[in-house]
């Protein structure tokens, strides 16, 4: 048997207070005389007055000891769980964005957290309960537990996510603590849960039980987005405000810039379940950053959730009509290099016949092209403006090698395998000629890849030099080419930021890197004093999750020079927007399932408090009836 309110049992205090009153009560015995004028005074008159006598065995004594004690069993509503006692006890805790609101006190979280740890306290004799985290990462907090402290432990430290609940997953967890047995699930937050795509994964004979977290009047504000456009030499910006109540709302939002200074305050008002845009023109690029702030809202008690009050936007690239680079290939023909540019997705590419080559480096033109690949070409050709891939064409001694070693981890060797690679013949470089040159590829007669940077000022120049023409080999035909090209072709000409990176509440953000980088770091713009997080080495780097809604750095750490850039993490999560409790989703949905969901709505567990409160009138009918009778 378990107690939905065990704080009614309090009222079994009742009970010393009823034996008391028992022993103070005066107990003179009743009998039936036809006058009292002549009654003489005795001692036992005298001594039925006196107090704190022994216990009669009295019915009403027993009667309203009784009734005590029903009184504080029915206030404690205690029930019966359905079937067995010994079933597994599964606690579905959502902790989803909406989970932040502050319509109950202090939070729904803390709530919910209280919830839980009271139907671990009041579980049955052979019971077990678990715990499953309902966020976008779900996992299982505690399995099979007894002991409500442990699990008040495992709650300690755990606080809501800001993203929707991923259900499949949540199920599937929730399924394998259950091992295929009956069990009952109980969904303990506001209901902001999902429908399942395919129920099959529910066991059959799972019951359910809903514990609602949250006011039913709880209201809403957010800031829903905010974009930002080139407009001529400034910036165009627009704010969506979404009021999530049954009320109108109005108040005033705020603009700031990375640094603080604000630019903008503007009134706003929305009507009820409707959204409002402020557009704001004329304002300055140099600000890394644009924070968008709901600073006033009235009636203050339409919004219960702060997360999404909040919104942040990172102005576009001054050009963002096209993210390619321009590539020149310098060449008489070659099908594999044209194909290798042709599939790059960062590079537009121009061919040139290596006579044109010349004039264009004396017109100035050659300077427009980032990247020039010069194929076969000798050695005292015009050195390009830009970076270069240098494919063959040198003079000097050859060679053919027998032994290819790559050098061990390098970047740019990432997913190559020369394993099965033959080159027919290769130039050997001279000493004086390698300086500066870093060998990528070796072999037993010289070095076949090498790379280096050039800085002249500030300008940053990358070469790379195959000392092997293509045809000589049959690298074209191996998968490690287009590999190999790739990583060489990123590095060479690294990919342009193009419009900023943005990533939703509980999503994950896949980023990319040099193929030189030595590390990937991601801090928080808006806390320096957060410590960066570490998304490479190793390698490749693991998806980026943000830890909160903000401005986050993303810095590679680059040979030549760190490369920064800014991710901004959403605060605003239009199915946690508006948190109105309600009935999850997987309680109604899934009803026609007749031996899952179906059994939701019939109820789960058996109350005895109404039996109880019917024993109890019971009781005092009987109090009354000994009572009259004079017993």
């Amino acid at each position: 048997m378990s107690f939905d309110n065990p704080a009614g049992l309090w009222l079994l205090a009742t009970i010393p207070v009823v034996i008391t009153l028992w022993l103070l009560r005066p107990r003179r015995p009743r009998v039936r005389i036809p006058s009292v004028l002549l009654w003489p005074s005795s001692t036992a008159e005298r001594r039925s007055a006196t107090p704190w006598q022994r216990l009669r065995n009295h019915p009403l004594l027993w009667l309203q000891l009784l009734i005590a004690a029903v009184l504080a069993a029915a206030a404690a509503q205690p029930f019966i769980p359905a079937e067995a006692a010994d079933e597994r006890l599964i606690v579905l805790l959502d902790a989803s964005g909406s989970m932040r609101a502050t319509d109950v006190s202090p939070s729904r979280w803390d709530a919910a957290r209280a919830a839980v740890v009271n139907l671990a306290a009041n579980l049955g004799p052979d019971q077990s309960l678990s715990v499953v985290r309902l966020d976008d990462q779900p996992r299982v907090l505690v399995a099979d537990t007894r002991d409500p402290a442990r699990v008040q432990a495992a709650l300690a430290g755990q606080s809501p996510a800001y993203g929707p609940i991923d259900v499949a997953t949540s199920i599937s967890l929730a399924a394998g603590l259950a091992r295929g047995a009956p069990s009952e699930w109980v969904l303990v937050g506001d209901g902001q849960l999902p429908s399942l795509p395919d129920p099959a994964g529910i066991p059959a004979g799972t019951r359910f039980r809903f514990i609602q977290i949250g006011t039913p009047d709880a209201g809403n504000v957010a800031l829903s987005g905010l974009s930002l456009r080139p407009n001529g030499d400034t910036l165009a910006l627009q704010l969506a405000i979404d009021n999530q109540n049954d009320v109108a709302t109005s108040g005033t939002v705020e603009l700031a810039t990375d640094s603080g200074t604000v630019v903008s305050v503007h009134d706003w008002s929305a009507a009820p379940r409707q959204s409002t845009y402020v557009s704001l023109d004329g304002l300055p690029r140099n600000a890394a950053w644009y924070t968008g702030s709901l600073a006033t809202i009235t009636p203050t008690s339409a919004n219960s959730l702060a997360t999404d009050d909040q919104a942040w936007a990172v102005p576009p690239s001054t050009d963002t009509s096209d993210t390619q680079q321009r590539a020149l290939l310098v060449t008489t023909g070659n099908t594999f290099l044209e194909r290798a540019l042709a599939v790059d997705g960062n590079l537009r590419t121009f061919k040139i016949r290596p006579g044109d080559w010349p004039g264009l480096v004396s017109q100035g033109d050659a300077a427009r092209y980032p990247l020039v690949v010069l194929d076969r070409q000798p050695a005292d050709t015009p050195a390009p403006h830009g970076s270069a891939l240098y494919v063959g064409g040198r003079t000097g001694e050859t060679f053919q090698p027998r032994l290819i070693a790559p050098v061990a981890e390098h970047p740019l060797l990432r997913n190559v395998d020369w394993s099965d690679v033959r080159i027919g013949r290769a130039t050997r470089i001279a000493a004086d000629v390698s300086n500066g040159w870093q060998t990528v590829v070796d072999s037993d007669g010289g070095p076949l890849l090498l790379t280096r940077t050039v800085r002249d000022g500030e300008r940053v120049r990358r070469e790379a030099l195959l000392t092997f023409e293509l045809g000589e080999s049959d690298l074209p035909l191996r998968s490690a080419f287009p590999v190999l090209m790739a990583n060489v072709l990123d590095w060479l000409a690294p990919r342009t930021a193009g419009n900023p990176r943005t990533v939703a509440p509980g999503a994950v953000l896949q980023l990319e890197t040099s193929p030189l980088a030595a590390g990937l770091h991601v801090q928080s713009a808006l806390d320096a004093s957060s410590q960066p997080e570490t998304l490479a080495p190793p390698w490749p780097p693991r998806p980026f999750r943000p830890p909160a809604p903000g401005v986050y750095r993303v810095v590679e750490d680059d040979p030549d020079s760190p490369v920064t850039t800014l991710v901004v993490a959403d605060a605003y999560a239009p199915s946690e927007a508006d948190i109105t409790p309600h009935a999850p989703d997987l309680l109604t949905s899934q009803t026609a399932q007749s031996d899952t969901v179906s059994q939701v709505l019939r109820g789960v567990r058996s109350g005895l408090w109404q039996w109880l409160l019917a024993a109890l009138l019971g009781l005092g009918v009987a109090e009354w009836l000994v009572d009259s009778r004079g017993r």
